[in-house]
């Protein structure tokens, strides 16, 4: 079933009569206007004007308008589609179908499991109907097995439509997991979606790697802070002398702490090590055993040891899972080489853009399209010419991230046209904003470069 909505004054009631679709009709009055609602049968032929449903609007600008009646007509785009709506152990689908010219629209309805036979017996379902379009939202990471499915059994990537749930929530009536695969099915046929961006099965799994990757490197970063924590609790101060904590010779120096070692033990171990003339420290022997002074009784060294030992251990994975992408990126040496030609990125920010954008930028159509995903484009609340926000839209957030940090390569940078134009933002919007613009700009300069297959 499809609607239509006429906003009318009292005084001017048009009559919508010429309709030969048999109807019913709604009437909701608010003040002076008067709003009809009439449900009719979607489908109709499309080559004659008398069998088509109509979507009444005056002075309509749409597609097809029919000027005699003054009515736009409207009709689906596909003939057949199957909504799917996906939970972690449920999936629940329905299929429509209607011939042109026809006012009978067939509905079939399908419940599965989610296992992997049941995906892919669901999937032999699918194909045997012939559906024209399967659409689907991105319900967290369970789509991604049943998209699988759906390609092992022949299904391309242009009928397979993964969307965001917001962009197709429905507001009509109540919500069950078969009303949400109706509503979906109704979407589809209609082409009333924004389809997300999905890569290739190899990118998608790269994909995976990186993010586990990334998360590793973020789980370092925070037990480090919650390490840093703790040593100033008992008394060390060792951020004062060290500006990582983590280096090499920080790292050993403050494991000769936590083993035990103090006094004139722990004293000559720290001149042996600053002794190598490799990664110098700026701080002098007595200055860093003066800052690792601590209450060597206190019982947060527990803790500290526990904490030493996880940061190890993440290091090693870190470690193991970098030599993996590496070796999983070989065939992509051109565009890393082209990304690691723009300021600011480095072999670990390429291989994160890489494995989340894939290898064909032509997916978007326009650099905003591409900024837009990443969640770097400005955004625009206006309303009677004032202008309310400008945020950043929601996008891939790994993305955002990596393009961020790369603006504090461009900060230690002294000279460079991207450091002017940091300064030149920095002047106007202060340093939050200008480093989010910083990272527009080159989000910008990341599809141009490979698009064209140019360095910077």
């Amino acid at each position: 079933m499809a609607g239509a909505i006429a906003v009318q004054q009292h005084d001017d009631v048009v009559n919508l009569s010429t309709i030969s679709h048999k109807k019913t009709g709604y009437r909701f009055a608010f003040g002076k206007y008067v709003i009809q609602v009439y449900l009719w049968h979607l489908f109709g032929e499309r080559s004659s004007i008398s069998n088509q449903p109509y979507l009444y609007k005056r002075g309509s600008t749409s597609v097809a308008h029919n000027k005699r009646e003054n009515l736009a007509t409207f009709h689906a785009l596909h003939r057949s589609a199957i909504g799917i709506d996906v939970h972690s152990n449920l999936i629940v689908a329905t299929y429509q179908n209607c011939e042109y010219g026809s006012s009978s629209l067939f509905n079939e309805n399908r419940g599965s499991g989610a296992s992997k036979p049941e995906l892919d017996a669901f999937a032999s379902w699918c194909k045997a109907k012939e559906a024209e379009v399967l659409i689907m939202e991105s319900t967290g990471v369970y789509w991604q097995s049943l998209y699988e499915s759906l390609e092992n059994v022949g299904f391309t990537n242009k009928q397979i439509v993964v969307v965001n749930a917001r962009d197709v929530k429905n507001k009509r009536g109540s919500k069950t997991d078969l009303a949400d695969a109706i509503h979906l099915a109704e979407v589809a046929r209609q082409e009333t979606y924004r389809a997300s961006f999905v890569p290739a099965k190899e990118f998608r799994q790269l994909r995976c790697l990186w993010r586990s990757f990334f998360t590793l490197k973020i789980s370092r970063k925070r037990f480090l802070n919650i390490m840093h924590k703790q040593l100033c609790q008992v008394g060390c101060r060792a951020s004062s002398v060290f500006s990582d904590i983590r280096g090499k010779k920080a790292t050993k120096i403050i494991d000769c702490l936590i083993n035990g070692e103090h006094g004139e033990t722990l004293y000559n171990h720290i001149i042996e090590i600053t002794s190598c003339k490799q990664d110098k420290l700026k701080a002098t022997p007595q200055q860093i055993y003066d800052a690792l002074q601590a209450d060597m009784e206190s019982e947060v060294w527990f803790a500290i040891r526990q904490n030493m030992e996880h940061i190890k251990f993440l290091d090693a994975q870190i470690a193991e899972s970098e030599a993996n992408l590496r070796d999983k990126l070989k065939p992509y040496t051109h565009p890393m080489k082209l990304l690691t030609s723009i300021p600011g990125i480095k072999d670990i920010t390429a291989m994160g853009i890489i494995c989340e954008l894939g290898d064909d930028i032509s997916q978007f159509t326009s650099i905003r399209r591409f900024c837009k995903w990443i969640g770097l484009a400005p955004g625009n609340n206006e309303s009677a010419g004032k202008k309310y926000s400008g945020r950043t839209t929601p996008g891939n957030k790994y993305l955002k991230v990596l393009l961020v940090e790369a603006v504090s390569g461009i900060v230690l940078m002294k000279k460079g046209f991207l450091h002017e134009v940091l300064q030149r933002f920095k002047e106007r919007r202060g340093t939050k904003k200008s480093n989010v613009a910083l990272a527009h700009k080159m989000c910008r300069i990341i599809f141009s470069v490979l698009t064209h297959g140019t360095a910077y």
